[in-house]
């Protein structure tokens, strides 16, 4: 009798099978034995991705800390570096900071391992311009932020022409995406304050009788305090001195559904918006400063990597058994 005819039917079966896996996904045979996922959760079977979701333009003003989002799905054993495009500057490779200037720094979480930002303390107007997130992949991955840092107050022409039609503007405080933990408060403020004619004379918008109710939309759609929710709540100051309105939005605990753009608006005000993302997070510290992004996993790689487990499993229990 062959050597062959002496195997178990059923362990041929399961060779048949191995060999029909190995010939529909040859990346099996290379990480089928290794650990399913590295230290910081990324998949080796798929290759690195850049998450789109994340703002590509930062407004700022000039004296503000700034993080320039990044993240990586799936990065395996590759590295991100921060990139200045104006001289080709290496600003970080990892954690790891290259530039003299004290004020950039990496940023990377530990909770998810996807984001990798550069953060600007103390931003100047001389940072302006574009930074790129890259990855040291053959052909290298990289993804552009633009970042614009301006004196606050300052106006252009071009900005002061397209003002015209509106007799006053609205302005939220701080920067132009703002990251909020999930169950945490939150709050945006909003000043209102009329433009100047040529005179210095300021245009008089409302009187403290006639003072028009500054209106917080949520991704289009209109926010009140007094509608039904307890999360919600919206108080209005009106200073007659300087005709300036102070708004201010509260969330008592933010939930995954509160992150979206925020729009501070009134009748004849150039409106102002911010975006607002609420994040999962660990630690409150990180929370505070990082944007950390979920690790989405492949449904169809996951089957494939448990049925070839059990196969193994099999295939081993088998062996001994015979």
């Amino acid at each position: 009798m062959s050597a062959l005819a002496r195997v178990p039917f059923s362990l041929l079966k399961l060779l048949q099978v191995w060999i029909i896996l190995m010939a529909a996904y040859p990346s099996l045979s290379e990480n089928s034995l290794a650990p399913e996922e590295s230290k910081n959760g990324t998949n080796f079977l798929l290759s690195p991705t850049f998450d789109d979701t994340l703002t590509r333009e930062i407004h700022a003003n000039a004296g503000q800390t700034l993080l320039l989002p990044c993240a990586v799905k799936n990065l395996g054993n590759k590295v991100v570096s921060w990139i200045r495009s104006k001289d080709l500057h290496i600003l970080t490779s990892g954690r790891h900071t290259f530039s003299s200037d004290r004020r950039f720094e990496s940023v990377h979480t530990d909770s998810s391992g996807d984001f990798w930002g550069l953060r600007i303390r103390g931003a100047l107007v001389s940072d302006t311009g574009q930074y790129e997130c890259q990855v040291n992949t053959e052909p290298k991955m990289s993804l552009a932020i633009k970042m614009i840092v301006s004196v606050a107050g300052y106006r252009s022409p071009l900005e002061e022409q397209s003002d015209s039609k509106w007799v006053s503007r609205a302005l939220i405080k701080g920067p132009s995406t703002v990251y909020v933990p999930n169950g945490s408060p939150a709050s945006l403020s909003c000043e209102i304050s009329p433009f100047s004619l040529q005179t210095g004379v300021h245009r008089l918008f409302f009187t403290s009788t006639t003072q028009p109710s500054v209106r917080w939309l949520h991704d289009g759609e209109e926010l009140s305090s007094t509608i039904a929710n307890d999360n919600v709540s919206v108080e209005t100051e009106y200073r007659d001195k300087d005709q300036r309105i102070f708004s201010r939005i509260r969330l008592s605990a933010v939930t995954m559904e509160d992150s979206g753009r925020y729009t501070c608006m009134q009748p004849s005000v150039k409106p102002d918006s911010v975006k607002l993302v609420v994040v999962e997070a660990e630690h409150s510290e990180a929370m505070q400063r990082d944007y950390p992004i979920a690790l989405e996993s492949s449904g169809t790689n996951d089957l494939i990597k448990t049925t070839v487990n059990l196969l193994l499993s099999s295939l081993s229990l088998l062996l001994f058994l015979n």
